[in-house]
């Protein structure tokens, strides 16, 4: 049968793993399969696949893989946009014992390079487009020996050295009596590269285990049950539609509804055509979706629940009354999973939540003790059980390491908790900003910069002082048809925020510089400086001080 979710902050006993089958991806699959073998695990546009259906399709690629040179324990690189073999691929090299790595779309050159290179794909799944970037290369990562290409497609060229099957070729070529390898809960399942803001990204090693905790949790804190409909328009080759979508669904036995990409105006129209009654965002999707004209049809939608983080109260306050959406927040990094939720029944808006059923979590200060509720600190994190976070850094052990101390691994995030034990994020440790004696977070100086009409990103950043200390440098992103006000803005950052927070320099861009990820790389803007910028105290404005 298929597990009943519990509800409210309760999980699953921490020692009982019967509702995760025998604690691999491939077996979840297997064991919802065997369950209810027509159901619809899967809908993409006008096709639907059963579970049934998912899980032989996973079999027959898991047996493709082995067949065109992956070996048990190597990478298959999957540099693909949405699409169902995503989604297979993914499976498919989980049940065959290999390991997913997962490749943005948008890395080209040395971006897409290193993902290949530094985690040693072997077979990489693509499309004929995508696999242009891959020819584009100066040189071919020597572990690549194999392209699995889109049935249909015609590549214009092929890298050297490198066998090129199609979709449906892999689907076949595999011996279908053959004994699969065995996998166990703590073998790597994926290798998912950081955004690499401060540096190269690195490979995040996660255990079957880890993935299916993970979903297991997401279904216990967004209580779903096993007749929703999930849908994401996020990348496949990010963990929130992967890991907080894709698995999240599969535990819960329920259907993943699969976007090719986000669209603001189809956003709603897709959600009715698909009967869908949750789905995830990021942080910059309310916004936009609030930007739309208002309509007479903006509750008419099943969905209910939203996980979105961050969601600040001037975002998540107007989209829940506007569309009659739940906005669930939480915390999680790459490398320990989603560890905080907001719960449904209790939660505190701002907040990040309650820790989940297996983590412990604490705020440390700066010589390692437990800060007490109020006081600022560093957020970090212990798992409860075993395998259900990261391995380490692919072949980066000394990496590894510098996150430990004191046995407790440190997010390398700024918060604090509450009386009730909810946590609360500050910044970014290396994003904290320290000004006439005053500690400044730059997450809160971007959310009252980002509420100013016209700018669609902000980033704040420190800039050397003659003072010794950081003076406040805003960098903001217009859009198409705002013309810059300088005045206008530092007017808006004086009424809004303490007068130690307003910026003292100001510059608009056409583009923040941006990881492939999508992540602002500050050290640029903090490298640039403020030499170009417009200086409120030049032009003879002060932040006002009130007594």
């Amino acid at each position: 049968m298929t597990p009943t979710i519990a509800r409210g902050n309760g999980a699953p006993g921490l020692e009982s793993f019967s509702d995760l089958a025998d604690g691999t991806v491939g077996g979840l699959i297997a064991a919802r399969a065997e369950e209810h073998p027509d159901k619809p695990a899967l809908v993409f546009e006008d096709s639907e696949l059963a579970y049934g259906a998912l899980d032989a399709a996973v079999t027959d690629v898991a047996r493709g893989l082995l067949s065109v040179g992956a070996a048990p324990g190597s990478s298959v690189g999957i540099l693909l946009p949405n699409r169902p073999e995503y989604l297979l691929a993914w499976l498919g090299a989980a049940r065959a014992g290999l390991i997913e790595v997962p490749i943005n779309t948008a890395y080209k050159g040395s971006f897409l390079d290193h993902a290949i290179r530094s985690t040693g794909v072997r077979v990489l799944v693509t499309d004929a487009a995508l696999l242009e970037l891959v020819a584009d290369l100066p040189e071919i990562p020597p572990t690549l020996k194999t392209v699995v290409l889109m049935d249909g497609d015609r590549p214009h060229r092929i890298p050297p050295a490198v066998t090129v099957q199609t979709w449906n070729d892999l689907l076949a070529v595999g011996d279908p009596v053959a004994d699969l390898p065995g996998v166990a809960p703590k073998d790597p399942v994926a290798t998912m590269l950081t955004s690499g803001t401060t540096g190269r990204s690195k490979g995040v090693v996660y255990p079957h285990l880890m993935q299916l905790v993970a979903a297991r949790e997401c279904a216990v804190q967004m209580a779903t049950t096993a007749d929703e409909r999930l849908y994401t328009c996020l990348p496949l080759f990010h963990g929130a539609a992967q890991i907080n979508i894709s698995m999240h669904a599969f535990y819960a036995g329920a259907t993943v509804v699969l976007g090719r990409r986000f669209s603001a105006s189809r956003f709603w129209d897709e959600l009715r055509t698909h009967r869908v009654t949750q789905f995830n965002a990021l942080g910059s999707v309310l916004p936009m979706l609030l930007a739309q004209p208002p309509s007479d049809r903006d509750r008419d939608h099943r969905a209910t629940k939203v996980f979105a983080a961050p969601a600040p109260p001037q975002v998540l306050h107007p989209f829940e009354e506007r569309f009659g959406v739940h906005v669930v927040e939480g915390y999680g990094l790459t490398e320990i999973k989603n560890v905080l939720y907001n719960p449904l029944g209790a939660r505190k808006v701002g907040s990040l939540g309650l820790p989940t059923e297996s983590s412990l979590l604490e705020i440390h200060d700066e010589f390692g003790n437990r800060a007490a509720p109020g006081q600022a600190g560093e957020i970090v994190y212990r798992p409860r059980l075993a395998n259900i976070m990261f391995s380490g850094y692919h072949r980066d052990p000394e990496a590894t390491l510098a996150t430990m101390k004191d046995l407790w691994w440190h997010t390398g995030d700024l918060g604090y908790t509450d009386e009730d034990g909810y946590f609360y994020f500050i910044d970014r440790k290396k994003d904290a900003l320290r000004r006439r004696g005053e500690n400044i977070s730059s997450h809160e100086v971007e959310s009252v910069l980002l509420a100013y009409p016209g700018i669609v990103a902000a980033a704040a950043v420190g800039t050397p002082s003659e003072l010794g200390e950081d003076e406040v440098l805003a960098v903001v992103q217009l859009e198409p048809g705002h013309e810059p006000d300088h005045t206008g803005l530092f007017a808006h950052c004086d009424r809004s925020m303490p007068h130690f927070m307003v910026p003292r320099y100001y510059r608009f861009v056409d583009r923040l510089p941006v990881t492939p990820n999508g992540k602002v790389r500050k050290h640029q803007l903090r490298d640039r400086g403020s030499a170009d910028a417009w200086d409120a105290l030049a032009a003879g404005l002060k932040p006002t001080r009130h007594a």
